[in-house]
């Protein structure tokens, strides 16, 4: 019982840390269709979201690569920056972002690279 305690105490003087972990670098390419609405609509893309030290940064033809936001994890393989919202698989190889900003939304599938 006097080892249970003395470990309770020990585990309790170190600081307890967040158990998200840190954004990963990385390079998302939108694939295929982007969805769109509310008027329901499907249109060829180029975007590229670039993940680095925490900060989003996006492109697409004709536009050159501007800081979008902070980006941070709120979920297991869910990010969340702005208006943007990550959702990838267990790897971070590839999933979708939804763009919503009131009334308009988008949806856009992710091939992604470190």
């Amino acid at each position: 019982m006097k080892r249970l305690i003395i470990l309770a105490l020990a585990l309790l003087a170190f600081p307890v840390t967040s158990a998200v972990a840190a954004v990963p670098n990385m390079t998302c390419r939108a694939e295929g269709k982007a969805v769109g609405g509310p008027a329901l609509h499907q249109y060829d893309t180029t975007d590229v979201f670039r993940f680095a030290a925490g900060k989003l940064y996006h492109r697409w033809s004709g536009r050159e690569e501007y800081f979008y936001n902070d980006i941070s994890e709120v979920q297991l393989g869910r990010y969340v920056s702005g208006h943007m919202t990550f959702v990838l698989d267990y790897d971070n190889r590839s999933g979708y972002v939804v763009i919503a900003a009131n009334p308009d939304w988008t949806v856009y599938n992710l091939n992604c690279k470190p």
